[in-house]
């Protein structure tokens, strides 16, 4: 398998982690808030759990899994923050 291959292989794992937990967020929480700050908050409140779960893997013999779930799920918010942003046409209008 080529270096290509394998990359494209591992991208599209982790799309699917991601499109998992999005889909398990959006039943869980059907709601998103309307503004930006607020949504890109959610955002970066997962990328503390994963940064966490990374120091923990490194100074605390972590589970990589919890850190694979946590990257994850900061993908997902990522994805709800941009799905939930107002068209650009109508932020130029503001």
């Amino acid at each position: 398998m080529s270096l290509a291959d394998k990359m494209a292989e591992a991208t599209y794992g982790a799309m699917e982690l991601i499109v998992d937990e999005l889909q398990a967020a959006e039943e869980k929480h059907p709601g998103w808030p309307s503004d930006p700050i607020h949504g890109t908050a959610i955002m970066v409140e997962e990328a503390g759990k994963a940064t966490q779960a990374a120091i923990d893997c490194i100074y605390s013999d972590g589970d990589v899994e919890r850190l694979r779930r946590m990257l994850a799920r900061t993908g997902a918010m990522a994805v709800r923050a941009l799905v939930n942003l107002e068209p650009a046409e109508q932020a130029d209008n503001n």
